[in-house]
């Protein structure tokens, strides 16, 4: 296996395949005792002119029956079509990290006068991929799992501030417009439709394991495990947050009272994985945006 480095060496500033010979990978990378570098056709893999990889044939003049032009050929249709998809990839995926960052503003902006939503929704987000990766969430499951936490409030965009940041209990009547929230997030997600699977995790991100929550009464494994997982990481955040009716808990309360409630309002396996991982206290933000001691 040659290092990378040297591999830049010998390609140097090529675009087109080309044949190095044991001689010359030789100059850049001696060979350990005893052995001999073969020969070797290259092509460089190149993206915004930066040498990105390369694709490599082991001595080509003595492993195939073609001659070695024909293999340069080859190797040139190979590494274009090679060049193009690697393109293809890393602009899907700026694309991906753009609409990402996208998706946590508009979160982040849902209550902004709210001061402890600065840092809300990342925290939740970010504690959500730890417990999901731990639950054997990867590709595509957690980034399900990740917007998922993003838009799980979204929804509350629809629900007046008045009753947000009320300062007390709030009145049945109160209460069941706060409980709309859920059904509102599905419905502004609804016309994206890349997003149709997180809606259902939006949806349910209020059911309890019991069939107590909201809107839908779903029990157990009905709720999508997504939308249980952050269920558990959002409440842990709400307990040790200051909120408009009370003072936060402290870290060892709030999981005492995770742990109190699995079985009934959580995932019982959930609440297990969450404090089974270390999990910072969420960091208060003052008027001006400045983070504060947490008690």
């Amino acid at each position: 296996m040659l290092p990378a480095e040297s591999v830049r060496q010998v390609v140097a500033d090529r675009t087109e395949p080309f044949l190095v010979d044991s001689a010359d990978v030789e100059r850049h990378v001696p060979a350990p005792a005893g052995l001999v570098w073969p020969e070797l056709a290259l092509a460089p893999l190149r993206y915004d002119g930066v040498l990105e990889g390369f694709i490599s044939v082991r001595e080509p003049a003595t492993t195939t029956e073609h001659t070695i032009e024909e293999i340069l050929r080859l190797l040139a249709g190979i590494s274009h079509q090679a060049a193009l998809a690697l393109e293809r990839a890393q602009s899907f995926e700026s694309l991906e990290q753009t609409f990402v960052s996208t998706v946590e503003a508009l979160a982040n902006a849902l209550e902004a006068n709210d001061e402890y939503t600065s840092t809300h929704t990342r925290w939740i987000t970010d504690m959500a991929m730890r417990v999901g990766r731990a639950l054997g969430f990867e590709g595509q499951s957690l980034k399900r799992l990740e917007l998922g936490a993003l838009f799980h409030d979204i929804g509350k965009i629809g629900i007046p501030t008045s009753i947000l940041l009320k300062p007390g209990p709030l009145s049945p009547e109160e209460r069941k417009v706060i409980e709309m929230h859920p059904e509102l997030g599905e419905r502004i997600l609804e016309p994206i439709d890349r997003l149709a699977e997180v809606r259902t995790i939006v949806r349910s991100c209020h059911e309890r394991w019991d069939g107590g929550g909201y809107p839908d009464g779903k029990a157990g494994e009905e709720i999508p495990l997504e939308a249980r997982i952050i269920l558990v990481c959002d409440a842990f955040h709400a307990m040790t947050t200051d909120r408009p009716y009370r003072k936060r808990l402290s870290s060892a309360e709030a999981c005492r009272r995770l742990q109190k409630s699995a079985g009934t309002q959580f995932d019982p396996a959930v609440v297990d994985v969450f404090l089974s991982l270390p999990h910072e206290v969420p960091v208060p933000v003052d008027d001006t945006g400045t983070e504060r001691l947490a008690s």
